[in-house]
């Protein structure tokens, strides 16, 4: 939450949440995402994570387009 608006690579996360090396071979952190986005995005019209394809993962919310 301290990072919202910035993108961060899976490999930051790893490092900074289980203070180990990234392994581009292992789930580890899609694993930690999808169940971190159970409790804090499923049942709710607003979602907060968004997955930044090939970079990584951001916390924000979307602005919807005015219709």
């Amino acid at each position: 939450m301290r990072r919202r608006g910035e993108v961060l690579p899976r490999s930051l996360i790893a490092s900074q949440v289980w203070d180990m090396n990234f392994d581009s071979d292992t789930n580890v952190v899609e694993v930690a995402i999808k169940r971190l986005r159970s409790k804090i995005d499923n049942n709710f019209d607003t979602r907060l994570i968004q997955n930044i394809r090939g970079m990584g993962y951001v916390l924000e919310v979307k602005d919807d387009p005015v219709t």
